[in-house]
């Protein structure tokens, strides 16, 4: 799984288009020249070095990525037709998107983090637990968050654990564990 920089991820903003993905989200204006920083949600803050065309809202309206540079936990960009800090002010909270088709490529048994939320949980016994709500970052390893009859289960993403994952039946079975399912 490509983890994102936050702690846990619950999901993506609502105005994403369909076909898209969210790399990051627009914050607060940084300095007077229509600069604005970004909060990311990709683990490849690199990817705003080489993007030249970016997207915002549900209709995907694409905007000339001037420049990118990465401060702190983020990115600072400069968008085309936004060049003062009160027209960038605008924007904030507005998803930066790009065509799911841009995505790389991933090594075989790794994931990208908005493909699992959503996906249904089972035990090998065939005992339904729920979906998949958010995706916790230990540091360790991530934890799903599961909401299903039990109530919240916490599943970590490990090999011990997962017995199989089907992304195109949009299902992971996991093995019963002590401590976890019993």
């Amino acid at each position: 799984m490509t983890p994102q920089s936050a702690q846990s991820y619950a999901g993506l903003p609502d105005d994403v288009a369909d076909g898209y993905i969210v790399i990051g989200q627009l914050g607060r204006a940084f300095g007077v020249r229509g600069e604005v920083f970004v909060n990311l949600h990709t683990d490849s803050p690199e990817r705003f070095l080489d993007l030249g065309t970016v997207y915002l809202g549900p209709e995907a309206t694409p905007i000339t990525l001037l420049s990118a540079r990465p401060h702190k936990e983020g990115v600072v960009v400069r968008l085309e037709g936004y060049e003062d800090r009160t027209a960038v002010e605008a924007l904030r909270g507005q998803a930066l998107q790009i065509p799911r088709s841009d995505l790389p490529d991933l090594p075989e048994g790794e994931n990208y983090v908005f493909d699992l939320l959503g996906l249904r949980v089972v035990a090998v016994d065939g005992e339904e637990l729920g979906e998949i709500s958010e995706i916790l970052f230990t540091g360790a390893n991530e934890v799903f968050l599961v909401n299903g009859p039990r109530g919240e289960l916490l599943i970590p993403y490990i090999s011990d654990v997962i017995a199989s994952e089907d992304l195109a039946a949009g299902m992971i079975t996991v093995h019963r564990f002590p401590g976890l399912l019993d």
